[in-house]
């Protein structure tokens, strides 16, 4: 008998040292998945501007994404509750914008294609997301990713900075922009490459000065100074006014919760604020702020308010039944980035896998590109990401989009900082297309991975 009980042992004791290894390698292997999702999505961008790869693969992270997702949380064995649950509320949150999407394309007689790609440009961050925080990290498999995300940061950041005087000296082509608009960079060449460039600088070094105060002093002077230099240099002016109003609603949001807090941020708000007005005044790189300042523009009948809601307009009149206010006029057929561009730019490859168009998309594109307002600044851009999701949509669709914003803010244990960043891609949606932008998406998404898996890894240490 104690022979069988030996035997019994050591075969269940070899079993859990095979398991052991086998969970090993699956965690490594998903680690390395997630850092191979993010570098199709932060990458290849210019990796198809510098070398002969076709443009499509710009998109590849759209089929990636959702393939690593599946094969993440099909391998991931995690046994936290919290954890499991977290994944399945975005589960949840992914499974109500999928309804939203087809019920949208049914009812407008809209293109499978349209439904499904609309689904995986707005979801996607989610996908991504999910994906990330369904993996039991360890401390060495984090640390890697961390290093990774820090590192491309930083590489995007340089690569702008030396974008810039290459495109002015004419030693870079940036495909008809100036050394402003072109520094996108690792989003080089792309329209809005300068300032989504810009938005994950602005974005990690926030949550670097929230959240690592024992960082060397040269290391958290030398980032807001390279923060501040690259929102000159690129132009992107909008930032500070997103931020700037994202901080504001903060201060109101914690007012109820925690006054101490809002004091804080008050206080904080009226030195940078007064900083600012400084340097407006006096430093001329910061002069191109007051493009905005003029009254005239924001008369009740001004042309800011007339491009802004160009689309708005063209979207209302396109309703044929009160229906359309709950499910808009279609995926991709308005002003969203599947609309406005996607559909348009690959039409060869969509047009016969049943992808559908209106006129909506290229007609508030034409605006864009013939008014003086629009084209000297995208703050009165007509095509912004709300406009986008209401009028491919409807209610339903951007109150389900909304939903998983909800399931993000109150799951995740934010810091300050990540909640100011989140109010300002809130507030980006009304100035353009910040919410469907892929690499600023997926840049935040993996910022608010690596925070909670940092949680995560502190309240297990605390525990043993």
């Amino acid at each position: 008998m104690p022979t069988y009980a030996y035997y019994y042992y050591t075969m269940l004791n070899n079993f859990s040292q095979v398991k052991k290894r086998a969970d090993k390698k699956s965690l490594t292997s998903n680690t390395n998945l997630i850092i191979f999702a993010f570098c199709t999505i932060f990458y290849v961008r210019i990796i198809c501007t510098l070398t002969p790869l076709p443009s499509i693969l710009n998109h590849a992270h759209l089929i990636i994404i959702p393939c690593v997702f599946v094969v993440v949380l099909s391998t991931s064995r995690s046994r936290n509750i919290e954890q499991n649950k977290l994944v399945s509320s975005l589960i949840k949150g992914l499974y109500v914008l999928l309804i939203a999407v087809f019920l949208s394309a049914f009812w407008n007689k809209a293109g499978l294609v349209n439904a499904l790609f609309s689904f995986i440009l707005l979801g996607e961050p989610i996908i991504f997301l999910a994906a990330f925080v369904c993996i039991p990290m360890t401390v060495k498999s984090f640390t890697r990713l961390k290093k990774w995300f820090v590192w491309s940061v930083a590489i995007n950041f340089i690569l702008a900075a030396i974008q810039k005087p290459l495109i002015d000296a004419r030693l870079l082509y940036a495909e008809g922009f100036n050394g402003t608009d072109g520094c996108g960079g690792v989003f080089f060449v792309s329209g809005a490459g300068n300032y989504v460039s810009a938005s994950v600088t602005v974005a990690f070094v926030l949550y670097l000065l929230f959240n690592y105060k024992n960082c060397p002093l040269w290391i958290r002077v030398a980032s807001m100074t390279g923060t501040i230099w690259q929102i000159l240099f690129s132009d992107s002016k909008q930032l500070v006014l997103a931020y700037a109003i994202a901080w504001i609603l903060l201060i109101f949001l914690n007012t109820t919760k925690d006054l101490i807090k809002s004091i804080k941020l008050l206080f904080g708000m009226m030195v940078v604020g007064i900083a600012f007005y400084w340097c407006f005044q006096n430093v001329e790189a910061f002069s191109a702020f007051g493009s905005w300042a003029r009254p005239e523009l924001y008369q009740r009948d001004g042309e800011a308010w007339y491009a802004k809601f160009y689309s708005v307009r063209i979207i209302l009149s396109e309703f044929s039944s009160p229906l359309n206010w709950l499910f808009g006029l279609g995926p991709g057929h308005t002003v969203s980035r599947l609309g406005a561009w996607f559909l348009k730019d690959y039409s060869d490859i969509l047009t016969p896998l049943g992808a559908t168009t209106n006129y909506i998309g290229s007609d508030a594109r034409e605006f864009v590109k013939g008014f003086w307002l629009t084209l000297g600044s995208s703050l009165f851009s007509p095509i912004f990401g709300w406009a986008g999701i209401w009028g491919d949509l409807g209610l339903l669709g951007l109150g389900c989009y909304l939903y998983m914003a909800r399931i993000v803010w109150t799951n995740f244990y934010l810091d300050d900082s990540l909640k100011i960043t989140l109010l300002s891609i809130f507030v980006m949606g009304f100035i353009f297309t910040q919410l469907e932008e892929p690499g600023y998406m997926a840049s935040i998404a993996m910022l608010i991975g690596i925070s909670w898996q940092e949680r995560r890894l502190k309240w297990i240490k605390m525990r043993t």
